[in-house]
């Protein structure tokens, strides 16, 4: 079943993570349901990828092991053609949304005018907490592009949205989802890759990395 949410649901999966108590209740999208304790302390999700309008890879990363359907880069591509298929006439820029999708949850939304953004999880993973994921990844890789999401400027600053994902997931676990953090780190990563240690004093590289920082936080 397709499923639409709205910011009252995030504010709510925030008030789940940050108190003891699991409550449920309701959001625009309909109906949630109360998170399972092992999500609440250990979130995480099965891959994470973008695709352009023909359902093409533009960036893809998978935690999920030998699964039949994504275990080689084949079989990940023969799928993300599949999920394109049944994705594409549904996605918009204005909500997340979430569907069942051969045994995962699929949470999905178009980022630009040829660019769509897809979280796969577990089937009893907490869709509000895949759609922060999303939302987390799209702002910060937002911040990073300066807005720029589609095709083209995502291939051209792939660096920046591969950085962005290793800051939100490792080994398929939930680390971050301050897009604000994340985006500062991706950053700094980025700065760290370009200058060659070898070849600049101590002081001159805090310099550098120091400046960068400040450019993109303006």
């Amino acid at each position: 079943s397709e499923r639409t949410f709205a910011e009252d649901d995030f504010a709510l999966l925030c008030n789940v993570i940050s108190n003891d108590s699991i409550p449920t209740g309701k959001g625009r999208g309909g109906e949630i349901k109360a998170m399972e304790t092992k999500n609440v302390f250990a979130p995480s999700i099965k891959g994470l990828f973008i695709l352009d309008e023909d359902g093409k890879r533009i960036y893809a990363k998978y935690w999920t092991g030998d699964c039949k359907a994504t275990g080689t880069t084949k079989l990940q591509k023969e799928f993300e053609l599949r999920v394109a298929k049944k994705t594409m006439g549904m996605a918009n820029m204005a909500d997340t949304d979430a569907i069942s999708f051969e045994k995962y949850v699929l949470v999905f939304k178009r980022l630009g005018d040829n660019t769509v953004l897809y979280v796969l999880g577990d089937p009893d993973e907490n869709e509000l907490m895949l759609a922060t994921v999303l939302n987390a990844y799209e702002e910060s890789v937002s911040q990073l592009l300066r807005g720029q999401l589609d095709a083209n400027s995502m291939l051209q600053g792939l660096a920046e949205v591969c950085l962005c994902a290793d800051e939100i997931v490792m080994d398929g676990l939930i680390m971050e989802t301050d897009s604000l953090l994340i985006a500062g780190r991706a950053s700094m990563a980025q700065t760290i890759k370009e200058i060659p240690i070898q070849d600049q004093t101590l002081q001159q590289f805090a310099s550098s990395a120091k400046e960068k920082l400040s450019n993109f936080l303006r």
